[in-house]
């Protein structure tokens, strides 16, 4: 082929390159770290560019129907392996355009007069922080994403959270504080720190205090409500099936770990383990052997890759593993890499 310049790395990262010509830029990124670094730059100058496009454009609703369908379009090519590894690199340094993104669409919406709802959402792999119309701060976790208002204009300032995310709410008396997750939970504060985990795919809604005090608020049918009140150092579970809710004191500084970036197991069944390693790294695991769910594991990682992690767990629970490679210009349809797990 000739010789590998901007061009054909263009081509390369969108995947219409031909096979034989593929491999040669495989070839090539193999050869140095310079090279990898250079296509990783190119990736992320492109990104950049094409969130400033949609930034400049002179109609918020357009910019960010334009936005969505990027970001769409990135998903479907960061399931390919070396994509995805690209994507996680520069996802936390993109979230500032993403960010301000938000920032001018607020700014459109309040010379327009009008209030509309924003929506947030942290890519696999990565933790992304935001800071909300009235100060406060909040991280999403690895899948997770948040929506809310442009504009707190209410008596209430409300969200509505699903996935993972950790909260630093700015005290205001006249204005609580309320996180929506799903339709039937609500936690509701004034001013305080707090994590709340509730992932569609969960059975359970996780809620731990760090400081201050919160209030959740759960419907369980026919109109009741069950209302708890929990305490620094505490964590309030919610069964979603069994409409129950458990209040136990934990660690919070393990519970919350997940903000700087580590993932910590104590003790979780091997089920737990492998759908928190499936969001973090976009993957899905396929147990080929029950026997698999019978491991109990403990385990701190931070910065791991997934081979890495996969090799622990080898190690520790005496599982088999295959972790496929996907072509970079294969038209194989598969939404996210299958994992392969036996005993």
């Amino acid at each position: 082929m000739e010789t590998i310049n901007e061009e054909i790395l263009l081509q390369y990262i969108d995947g219409t390159l031909t096979a034989s010509d593929a491999a040669a830029v495989e070839e090539w990124l193999a050869a140095s770290p310079e090279n990898e670094k250079l296509l990783e730059q190119l990736y992320f100058t492109r990104e950049v560019v094409n969130r400033v496009r949609v930034m400049q454009s002179v109609d918020p609703e357009q910019s960010l129907r334009r936005f969505k369908a990027q970001v769409q379009e990135l998903n479907k090519k960061v399931r390919l392996r070396r994509m995805l590894w690209f994507a996680q690199r520069v996802a936390a340094v993109l979230f500032i355009p993403i960010f301000v993104l938000s920032v001018y669409l607020w700014m459109q919406g309040d010379k327009k007069g009008e209030v509309h709802m924003v929506e947030m959402r942290a890519n696999p792999g990565v933790v992304s922080m935001l800071s909300l119309p009235d100060g406060s701060r909040v991280w999403l976790n690895s899948a997770s994403s948040l929506k809310y208002p442009s504009d707190f204009v209410a008596d209430n300032r409300e969200v509505e959270l699903e996935g993972q995310g950790y909260f630093e709410v700015t005290h205001d008396a006249k204005q609580p504080f309320i996180v929506h997750a799903g339709q039937d939970y609500a936690v509701e504060v004034l001013g305080t720190t707090f994590s709340v985990a509730a992932y569609a795919d969960d059975d359970r809604i996780e809620t731990t205090l760090v400081e201050g005090s919160v209030n959740i608020h759960v419907q369980t049918g026919g109109g009741q409500e069950l209302s708890r009140r929990i305490k620094p150092q505490e964590k309030v579970t919610f069964t979603k099936t069994t409409k129950e809710l458990d209040v136990e004191t934990v660690n919070t500084d393990y519970e919350t770990a997940w903000k700087n970036g580590e993932i910590i197991f104590r003790n979780h069944p091997m089920s737990q383990v492998l759908k928190v390693l499936s969001r973090h790294y976009h993957v899905k695991f396929v147990v080929q052997d029950s026997l698999v769910l019978n491991s109990i594991i403990t385990a701190r990682f931070k910065d791991e890759q997934l081979p890495q992690v996969m090799e622990y767990l080898r190690l520790a629970s005496g599982i088999k593993y295959t972790i496929p490679k996907v072509p970079v210009n294969s038209t194989q349809k598969q939404d996210i890499p299958i994992v392969e797990i036996s005993k």
